[in-house]
């Protein structure tokens, strides 16, 4: 069996997120932008983010996305975060 066919078989699985979303860690404060995902071998996603945080030593990460929510305008976290909503979008565009 050729490549094509075997890629043909395979089912299409959407992403939670899309490149560009803004999210947030479920457990804790962590505003941050989706700048990549990858798929593991058993399926789960993994999410390369940077953060937006005030402070963070660390702004680049790569988290497993049961850990992650999206973050709406109104969520309380963008009180955390070095960026307005509004100045988000911008950013994002």
């Amino acid at each position: 069996m050729n490549a094509i066919a075997i890629a043909a078989e395979q089912p299409v699985v959407s992403w939670r997120f899309r490149l560009g979303d803004w999210i947030t860690h479920k457990d804790q404060s962590l505003p941050s932008l989706v700048m990549g995902r990858v798929r593991t071998s058993k399926g789960r996603e993994i999410y390369g983010v940077r953060s937006f945080m005030d402070v963070d030593p660390c702004r680049d990460r790569m988290i497993l996305a049961d850990s992650l929510v999206a973050m709406a305008d109104d969520h309380p976290d963008w009180s955390d975060c070095l960026l307005t909503p509004e100045m988000a979008c911008r950013l994002v565009v």
